[in-house]
C-alpha cells in the first residue's frame, strides 16, 4: 500500500537562533557542518558562551536532516545532540523539532513504541508553546502561525504512526487535527497532499467512496492553490482506483490527465510518470480485453439467434408436414376401419360407425381427451381428432357434446 505522506512528513528548518561563528547552511553541505560541531564533546559545550552553544545546537539541528536519508545513525546522533542543546538553551522549537526527528527516525525502522514516545515529548513542547512560554529566541512566546504549522506537522505525523500500528479512528482524529489548520490558514497545497494521502488510504481500505470524495477534495484544494503538481496526483490515484473498479474510460481519462503533466516534468516527477504510464498499460490492456469479449460475445449471441432462428423455421415445417401426415394417416386408418371391420349399425337410424369410431366413442362418453384416448389405444392424437370428427359429422351435431346426446338417443351408447 503506498504511504508516502509527503507534507505530513515536512521538518520546519529552525532560523530563529544564529552567532557570529555558524553561517547559514541551509543547503546542508554536510562537510562544512561537521566542522562546525567538530571538537565540541557535550561537555565542552555546556560551558561555552550562549551564542556559541545556539550554533553548535542550529548545526547539530542541520546535519540531522543532512543525514536522514543517507546515513540514519549519524542522524539519529544529530538529532539527540540537538535535542540536548535546544534544552539546555531553554529552547522550546528546537527540542519540538529534534524530538519530532526522533520519532520519524524510530519510525522508519518500524520501532513504534519509540516513536510514540518522541512524537509525545514533541507534543509536550507544542503545548508549552500554546500555553504562552517564551524561548530565548522569541522572549515574547512563539507566534501562533508557527505553532500551527509545528502541530500540523507533528499531527500528520502522529496519524501515520496510528495508521501504521492498524489504528485508523485514531489516524483520523489527528489527520483531522492537520487538516483543520490547514484550513485555518488557508495552506491549500498542505489540503491537497492531506487529502491526496488520505485518498490513499481509503482506497487502501477498500473504501470507494470516501476515496473519491478526498481524491476530489485534493484536486480542488490544488487548483485553488494553482499547485498542478497536486492536480495531478490525485488524478493518479483516481485512474487506478476506476481501473481496479473496472471502469477503464474513465481511469484512461484520469490517467491520460495526469501523465499530461509527468510528461512535461519528467526529471522532477521521474517515478511518478513511471507510476502513471504503468497503470495506463495495464488499463489499455483491460480495455483490450474488454473489446475481445464484447466482440466474442456479440458473435456468439449472433450465432446463437441464428441457429434458434434455423431451429424454429424447421420446427415450424415439421410441424406442418407432422400435421399433413397425421391427416393423411386418419384418412387411410378410417378407410380402412370402413374397409376391413364391419360396421356397427343402426339401420334405422342410418349412422354407420366404423370399428376405430366405434372404439372410441365410449371413452369420449367418459370424458377422457384425444390425448387420453391416443395413449390408451398407441395411435397418435391426431388420428383420434380426424376420428372424433367423423363422428360429429356423422351425428350431424355441432360438437362432441352433442355428438353424445345424439348417440345416447339413438342407443348407440
Amino acid at each position: 500500500m503506498k504511504r508516502l505522506f509527503i507534507i505530513l512528513s515536512l521538518l520546519a528548518l529552525c532560523g530563529g537562533i544564529s552567532s557570529a561563528q555558524y553561517n547559514d547552511h541551509r543547503d546542508r553541505k554536510l562537510d562544512s557542518l561537521e566542522n562546525v560541531v567538530a571538537g565540541w564533546t557535550p561537555e565542552r559545550v555546556s560551558v561555552a558562551p550562549v551564542e556559541t552553544k545556539a550554533g553548535v545546537c542550529l548545526a547539530f539541528s542541520q546535519l540531522m536532516y543532512g543525514y536522514e536519508r543517507i546515513n540514519p545513525n549519524r542522524a539519529m546522533y544529530a538529532a539527540k545532540r540537538a535535542y540536548e542543546l535546544g534544552n539546555e538553551l531553554v529552547s522550546l522549537y528546537q527540542p519540538y523539532l529534534a524530538s519530532k526527528f526522533i520519532g520519524q527516525l524510530y519510525y522508519d525502522k518500524e520501532q513504534y513504541d519509540s516513536t510514540l514516545c518522541y512524537y509525545r515529548l514533541a507534543l509536550g513542547y507544542l503545548e508549552r508553546m500554546a500555553a504562552g512560554e517564551a524561548g530565548p529566541d522569541t522572549p515574547e512566546g512563539y507566534p501562533q502561525e508557527k505553532i500551527d504549522d509545528a502541530a500540523s506537522s507533528l499531527y500528520g505525523n502522529i496519524g501515520n504512526l496510528y495508521y501504521e500500528i492498524d489504528s485508523l479512528p485514531q489516524a483520523m482524529a489527528y489527520y483531522a487535527k492537520a487538516g483543520a489548520l490547514f484550513r485555518k490558514h488557508n495552506w491549500t497545497v498542505s489540503s491537497a497532499i492531506l487529502e491526496h494521502n488520505l485518498g490513499d488510504i481509503w482506497a487502501g481500505e477498500g473504501n470507494d467512496a470516501k476515496a473519491i470524495e478526498s481524491y476530489n477534495n485534493a484536486i480542488q484544494f490544488a487548483r485553488e492553490a494553482g499547485d498542478s503538481l497536486w492536480v495531478a496526483s490525485p488524478k493518479l490515484g483516481l485512474g487506478a482506483l476506476y481501473l481496479r473498479q473496472g471502469k477503464v474510460t474513465k481511469a484512461l481519462q484520469y490517467l491520460q490527465e495526469a501523465d499530461e503533466y509527468y510528461s512535461k516534468h519528467q526529471d522532477q516527477e521521474y517515478y511518478d510518470r513511471i507510476a502513471t504510464l504503468d497503470i495506463m498499460s495495464q488499463a489499455y490492456q483491460t480495455q483490450k480485453r474488454q473489446r475481445t469479449m464484447l466482440a466474442l460475445a456479440f458473435a456468439i449471441m449472433t450465432f446463437v439467434s441464428l441457429s434458434l432462428l434455423i431451429i424454429a423455421r424447421r420446427t415450424l415445417r415439421l410441424k406442418k408436414e407432422n400435421a399433413a401426415a397425421d391427416e393423411a394417416i386418419g384418412e387411410a386408418m378410417n378407410e380402412l376401419d370402413m374397409r376391413d371391420a364391419p360396421p356397427v349399425r343402426k339401420e334405422e337410424d342410418r349412422v354407420v360407425l366404423s370399428r376405430g369410431e366405434a372404439e372410441i366413442l365410449p371413452m369420449l362418453a367418459e370424458g377422457l381427451t384425444s390425448k387420453d384416448i391416443a395413449r390408451r389405444l398407441f395411435l397418435t392424437e391426431q388420428t383420434i381428432k380426424w376420428r372424433r370428427q367423423r363422428l360429429i359429422a356423422k351425428f350431424d351435431a355441432k360438437n362432441t357434446a352433442e355428438m353424445l346426446t345424439k348417440a345416447r338417443e339413438r342407443k348407440f351408447l
